[in-house]
C-alpha cells in the first residue's frame, strides 16, 4: 500500500503540471497577503519585517523588478552600504524561505530571483492582484464595455497596502492607481449615460466624489449629467459644492467650464413664475403676512436700500453677487422690524422667497434658534412629501429642526455634527434659491445664540455667487464690545460681507405725520418720545401728555388698567413665557394651572381677543410638533417687560414653574426652554435641566451657550453647598472652555474645582482636574506650571486602590510628556511617553487607541526637533494609522500637521501641502481657533516654499489675526515667527522687522524655546539682508 500510494499518477484537477512551481499570488489590495496555489504553506508571521517589505517593494515596482540600491535606500536609508548589503543578503534568504518554507538549502527560489544587481519576482509563477486589476482596467478602457468597466472599478476600489499608507516607496504606484481609477470612473459614467441610465451615472460619480472631493473634472461631469437629465437645480447645488471644496482644499475658483455650466443651469431655472400675482401673499411668513395698520413714515431712503438689496438677483438677467447681509440697527422701538417687514413684502411681490426667523431671549441660548425658526416656519407650510424629500436630501438638518421629526442617532463628534449641519443648511438654501431668489430675515439678532452667529458667518462667506440675501435687525446697544457675537458681526462688516443700515429717530415733521395730531401736541409728543416711533404712538394713545411720564412702561401700565382683570392676568402669563410667540395651547394650560383664580380656555380666548384689539399683542403662528399652530406675541418687548413687572416675584416664579411643567408634558425635547423656566422659578429641577442643556449645547459645538449654562449650573450648585457636583460641573465647563480656546477662564474654573477636590478624599477626581488644568496651562504657554500641577497631584494616585486605573496613569504621563515637549525638554518628554505607553498595556481598544495616537504624535514631534527624521517619520505614520482607526479628528489633525512638517523638511513639498491642507480642514471642523491658527500658519510657510507668495502672505496674516484674538495663548509666537519668515523671504524687510520685534516680545512672555531658537536665526538673516542692502548704498 505504501509503494502504491507513492507512485506517480495522473494530475488531479487544479494541480499544476509536473515540473511547474505552484503559482504564488501576492495581494496588495486591502492589505498585504501571500497565497500559494493548492493551499501550500506560506509564512504567516514573517521572521523579518524587512523580508515582508522587500516583497512589497518588488510587487509595486514596475515589471516587479528592482535595483538592489533602490531596496537599500527604501529599507535601510541610514545604514552604511556594506551593512546594507549584508542586511539585504539576509533579507533575501528570509523572504525566499517565507514564500517557500520547504525550499532546500542552496536551491534557487521559484518566485524571488536575483540577477547581478537586479531583484525580481518570477513573471510566470508570480501574480500580483494590483497588476491584474491594472490590466483589466486598461482592457476595459480600450473596449468601453460596461460590464468590464464596472468590474474594473470594483477591483480599483481596494486600497493599495493600507498598512503602508504613508510609505514613500509606494507613492508612485499609489499615484498610478489613483490616476487609473480617475479614468475608469468617468468612462463608466459616460457609458451609463449613453445607456439612458443617468441615475446610475450620478450614483457612480457621487460615490467617487466622496473619495476625492476636490476632483473638479468629476464635479463638471456630474453637473453636466444632471443638466442633461433635466435636473438643473441639483446641478446648481453641485456647482456650489464644487466651489466650496475647491476653495477650501486648493484655494482656487471653479474652472470656466464649470461656471459656464452654472449659467446654463440657472438659465433653465430662470423662467418667470406662472402663479397669479396675488399668490405672493401665501409665500410670506406668518410674522409679516398681514400688512401693518400704521403707515411707514420717514423711512423712504432705508426702505429703498433694503428693497434693492432684497430683490437683487430676482431678474432673469441679473447676476448674483454683492454684499449678502444688510444689518438694520437702532434702538428698541425705532421701527426696525416694521421697516424690514415692508421690505420683505415688496421683495416677495418681486418674486423672492422669504424666510423669517426671530430670536427669543426668554428661552435661553437655544443653539441655532433664529435659523431653526426660519427654516421650521417654511417647512411647516410644505406638504409632507416635500418635507420627506428635504429630510432625505439634507439629513444633517434633523438634529435641530423639529419639523423633520426625530434626529437620527449619530456617534459623530460635535465638530463633525456642526460641520454637517452647516453644510445641510447651505445645501437647503441653495436648493430654495435655485427656484427663486431667497431672502432670509433674522429679527432681533442681538438675542441670537453665538452658534447662530457662527452659522450666519459661514453662510455669508459662501454667499458671493449665490442668489441669497440676508436682512437682520439688531439693537447694537445690547451687544458690548467684548461679546463674541459682536466680534462676529464686526468681522462681517470689516470683510465686506455686510452693510449697516442705521435707523435714526424721526424728525419733528415725521413725528407729526406719524401721530396725526395738532402741531402743539405733536411737538410735546416729539419732546417726550425723542422721535422714537413706538414711544410716540404710545403717547398718542395715552391721551393726556401734559405731565412728563416716566416712560413707555408707565404708558403701558396705563393701557393695562383699561383691560379686565382676566385680560391682565393672561398678559402676565404671556409675558412670563415671552421672548417670542407662545402657542395658544400652552398658554391655556398655564392659565388653567398657574393663575389664581384659574382661567379656562374660553376665558383665555376672550382675554386675548381684548388684548389684540387693544394693540398690545398680535396673533402669530408658531411651530409645535412639526406643524404650525396659533400663537400670540407682544407687539414690542417693552410692552412685554411692563406686563411682567406688574407681577410679584412669587407669581412670576409660580408661572415659570407652570410653564416648565407644561413643556415637560407637551415638549419634553425643548431642553433649553425647560431649563430657562425652571431656573427663573428657582426650582431644584433646574440643576438637572441646566446640565442637560449644557451637554446638548456642547454636543452641537455651541460652546458659548454651553458655557452660559455651566455658569448658571455652577452658581446654583455652589449656593446649595453641593461642592462635589459643582466641581464635576466645573471640570466639564473647563473642558469646553479649553476646546473653545478660552484658556484664562478655563484656568480659573479648573483651579476652583481643583481646590475643592484637594480638600476632599477624591484622589481620582483631583488627578483628572489637574490633567485638564495642565493642558490649559500648556495652551497658555506655561508648560512649566503645567508640570508643577501634575507633580503636585502625582502622589494622589497612590491613594487610589491599585495606584489608580491604567487610564489615569496613562493620562498623567501623557500630559507630562506634552508639557515637557512644550518646555523643549525632548528627552524627558520621550521618557514620559514611554511610561505612558507601558501603562497603557492591557487597556481595551477604545481606551488605548486615542492615547497611543497622542503618544506617537508627540514622539514624532520630539524626534523631528532633535533631528531623528526617519524615526520621527515612522512615529508619525503610526500616529496617522491609529488616528484613522479611532476616527478622532483632533488627533488626526495633529498627526497630519507633523507629517506635513516632516515632508517639508524632506523637500516633498506637494505632500507637505496636501497634509497641511488636510490639517487645516480638520482644525476648522474641530472649532479650536488656536489649532487652526497654527495649522494655517504652517500651510503659509509651505506655500512660500512652493513659490505661492501672495497666498502665503494672506494665510500668514489671517493666522496671526486669529491668534491675536485669543489673547495670551500658545498660538501667537509661532504664527508671528512664520509671518516674519514669509515677509523676510518676499523682500518686505521693513514689515519683517516690525513683525520680528512683536514676535520677540510674545516669545519672551511665553518662554517658547522653539520660537526663540527660530527668532535668533531670523534676526541673523535680517541683519545679513540689511548689510547686503547697505553695502551697495555705501559703494
Amino acid at each position: 500500500m505504501d509503494m502504491v500510494s507513492r507512485m506517480p499518477g495522473p494530475a488531479q484537477p487544479g494541480e499544476p503540471e509536473v515540473g511547474r512551481p505552484r503559482r504564488l499570488r501576492i495581494r496588495l489590495l486591502g492589505g498585504f497577503r501571500v497565497e500559494r496555489e493548492g493551499h501550500l504553506p506560506v509564512a504567516g508571521n514573517w521572521r523579518r519585517s524587512s523580508a515582508r517589505t522587500l516583497v512589497k517593494l518588488l510587487a509595486v515596482a514596475p515589471g516587479n523588478r528592482l535595483h538592489r540600491d533602490q531596496a537599500l535606500e527604501a529599507i535601510w536609508p541610514d545604514a552604511p552600504r556594506e551593512a546594507g548589503l549584508r542586511n539585504l543578503h539576509v533579507t533575501l534568504h528570509s523572504a525566499r524561505h517565507a514564500l517557500e518554507p520547504e525550499l532546500p538549502p542552496r536551491i534557487p527560489s521559484a518566485y524571488l530571483h536575483s540577477d547581478g544587481e537586479l531583484l525580481s519576482l518570477d513573471p510566470v509563477s508570480t501574480v500580483v492582484d494590483a497588476d491584474e486589476a491594472t490590466r483589466a482596467a486598461g482592457l476595459a478602457l480600450d473596449t468601453g464595455d460596461r460590464t468590464a468597466l464596472t468590474a474594473a472599478l470594483e477591483l480599483l476600489s481596494g486600497e493599495l497596502l493600507p498598512e503602508d499608507r504613508y510609505a514613500t516607496w509606494a507613492d508612485e504606484r499609489r499615484r498610478q492607481w489613483v490616476a487609473l481609477r480617475a479614468r475608469v470612473v468617468p468612462a463608466l459614467a459616460r457609458v451609463l449615460v449613453t445607456a439612458a441610465e443617468p441615475d446610475l451615472a450620478v450614483e457612480v460619480l457621487r460615490a467617487e466624489l466622496d473619495r476625492v472631493p476636490a476632483a473638479e473634472e468629476l464635479h463638471l461631469l456630474l453637473a453636466r449629467v444632471l443638466v442633461d437629465a433635466g435636473r438643473p437645480r441639483q446641478a446648481v447645488r453641485q456647482y456650489h459644492v464644487a466651489r466650496d471644496v475647491l476653495a477650501e482644499e486648493l484655494g482656487i475658483p471653479p474652472a470656466p467650464e464649470l461656471q459656464a455650466l452654472l449659467r446654463e443651469a440657472l438659465d433653465l431655472l430662470a423662467a418667470p413664475p406662472t402663479a397669479p400675482a396675488d399668490s405672493t401673499a401665501t409665500l410670506l411668513p406668518s410674522a409679516i403676512r398681514r400688512p401693518h395698520d400704521q403707515p411707514l413714515i420717514g423711512r423712504a431712503r432705508p426702505l429703498a436700500l433694503l428693497v434693492e438689496h432684497a430683490t437683487a438677483g430676482t431678474g432673469a438677467a441679473t447676476e448674483p453677487g454683492g454684499v449678502p447681509l444688510a444689518l438694520v440697527t437702532g434702538e428698541a422701538g425705532i421701527g426696525k422690524t416694521r421697516l424690514v417687514a415692508e421690505a420683505a413684502r415688496q421683495a416677495a411681490s418681486a418674486g423672492a422667497q422669504v424666510l423669517w426667523g426671530t430670536s427669543h431671549p426668554a428661552e435661553g441660548q437655544t443653539p441655532y434658534g433664529v435659523f431653526a425658526e426660519a427654516l421650521d416656519g417654511y417647512l411647516a407650510t410644505c406638504p409632507a412629501t416635500e418635507r420627506a424629500v428635504v429630510t432625505a436630501e439634507h439629513p444633517g438638518l434633523a438634529a435641530v429642526l423639529t419639523t423633520l421629526g426625530d434626529a437620527p442617532d449619530n456617534a459623530a463628534s460635535p465638530e463633525e455634527e456642526q460641520a454637517r449641519f452647516f453644510r445641510a443648511v447651505a445645501a437647503l438654501l441653495t436648493d430654495l434659491a435655485a427656484v427663486r431668489p431667497l431672502l432670509i430675515v433674522l429679527d432681533d439678532l442681538h438675542a441670537a445664540d453665538p452658534a447662530s452667529l457662527r452659522l450666519l458667518h459661514h453662510l455669508l462667506r459662501t454667499t458671493r455667487s449665490r442668489r441669497w440675501r440676508f436682512v437682520a435687525t439688531l439693537r447694537d446697544d445690547e451687544l458690548p464690545g467684548c461679546d463674541p457675537r459682536r466680534l462676529v458681526l464686526d468681522t462681517t462688516v470689516e470683510q465686506g460681507l455686510a452693510v449697516e443700515v442705521a435707523l435714526l429717530r424721526l424728525s419733528l415733521a415725521d413725528c407729526a405725520r406719524l401721530t396725526g395730531v395738532a402741531p402743539q401736541r405733536a411737538r410735546r409728543i416729539y419732546e417726550l418720545s425723542r422721535g422714537n416711533p413706538l414711544f410716540a404712538l404710545e403717547l398718542v394713545t395715552a391721551g393726556d401728555v401734559r405731565g412728563v411720564p416716566d416712560g413707555v412702561r408707565r404708558l403701558v401700565r396705563g393701557r393695562l388698567t383699561r383691560l379686565s382683570d382676566e385680560a391682565r392676568a393672561v398678559l402676565g402669563a404671556l409675558a412670563v413665557g415671552g421672548g417670542g410667540a407662545v402657542s395658544l395651547g400652552e398658554l391655556e394650560a398655564v392659565a388653567l394651572a398657574g393663575l389664581y383664580p384659574s382661567l379656562g380656555g374660553p376665558a383665555v380666548a376672550a382675554a386675548l381677543d381684548t388684548a389684540v384689539a387693544a394693540g398690545l399683542v398680535v396673533e402669530r403662528e408658531v411651530t409645535t410638533g412639526g406643524r404650525p399652530v396659533l400663537g400670540y406675541a407682544f407687539r414690542h418687548p417693552l410692552v412685554e417687560l411692563a406686563c411682567a413687572e406688574r407681577l410679584g416675584a412669587a407669581s412670576r416664579r409660580h408661572l415659570h414653574r407652570t410653564y416648565a411643567d407644561t413643556m415637560l408634558v407637551r415638549r419634553p425635547d425643548a431642553v433649553e426652554a425647560v431649563a430657562f423656566h425652571l431656573g427663573r422659578a428657582d426650582d431644584p429641577r433646574a440643576v438637572h435641566w441646566l446640565r442637560r442643556a449644557a451637554e446638548r449645547a456642547a454636543s452641537l459645538f455651541a460652546n458659548d451657550s454651553a458655557c452660559a449654562y455651566y455658569m448658571d449650573l455652577v452658581a446654583r450648585l455652589d449656593a446649595a453647598a453641593d461642592s462635589s457636583a459643582a466641581s464635576a460641573a466645573r471640570l466639564d465647563w473647563g473642558i469646553v472652555l479649553r476646546r473653545s480656546a478660552r484658556y484664562q477662564e478655563g484656568e480659573q474654573v479648573l483651579r476652583a474645582a481643583l481646590r475643592t477636590y484637594q480638600e476632599s478624599t477624591d484622589a481620582r477626581s483631583t488627578v483628572r482636574v489637574a490633567i485638564v488644568l495642565a493642558e490649559v496651562l500648556g495652551r497658555l504657554s506655561r508648560p512649566q506650571d503645567g508640570l508643577a500641577e501634575l507633580d503636585a497631584v502625582r502622589h494622589r494616585l497612590a491613594e487610589v486602590p491599585g495606584g489608580g486605573t491604567a487610564t489615569e496613569r496613562v493620562d498623567l504621563e501623557l500630559t507630562a510628556g506634552t508639557m515637557h515637549f512644550g518646555c523643549g525638554q525632548y528627552a524627558e518628554a520621550l521618557t514620559a511617553l514611554a511610561r505612558a505607553e507601558q501603562a497603557a498595556v492591557g487597556l481595551d481598544e477604545a481606551a488605548i487607541l486615542p492615547r497611543l495616537t497622542r503618544v506617537e504624535s508627540i514622539r514624532a514631534g520630539c524626534l523631528m526637533l532633535t533631528g531623528e527624521l526617519q524615526r520621527a517619520s515612522d512615529a508619525c505614520a503610526e500616529a496617522l494609522r491609529l488616528a484613522e482607526r479611532c476616527d478622532d479628528l483632533p488627533l488626526l489633525a495633529g498627526a497630519l500637521s507633523t507629517m506635513g512638517e516632516l515632508a517639508r523638511i524632506d523637500g516633498r513639498l506637494d505632500v507637505a501641502r496636501d497634509c497641511a491642507r488636510r490639517a487645516v480642514t480638520a482644525a476648522r471642523r474641530m472649532g479650536d481657533p488656536a489649532v487652526l491658527a497654527i495649522d494655517q500658519s504652517n500651510l503659509a510657510v509651505i506655500e512660500l516654499h512652493l513659490g505661492e507668495h501672495r497666498r502665503a502672505h494672506a494665510l500668514a496674516r489671517s493666522a496671526v489675526r486669529l491668534a491675536r484674538s485669543l489673547g495670551h495663548s500658545w498660538a501667537l509666537p509661532p504664527t508671528l515667527a512664520n509671518l516674519t519668515e514669509i515677509l523676510l523671504r518676499t523682500g518686505r524687510t521693513d514689515e519683517a522687522r516690525v513683525a520680528l520685534a512683536t514676535c520677540q516680545r510674545a516669545a519672551r512672555d511665553s518662554g517658547d524655546t522653539q520660537v526663540l531658537d527660530g527668532i535668533r536665526a531670523l534676526t541673523d538673516e535680517l541683519a545679513a539682508a540689511d548689510a547686503a542692502t547697505a553695502g551697495p548704498a555705501a559703494g
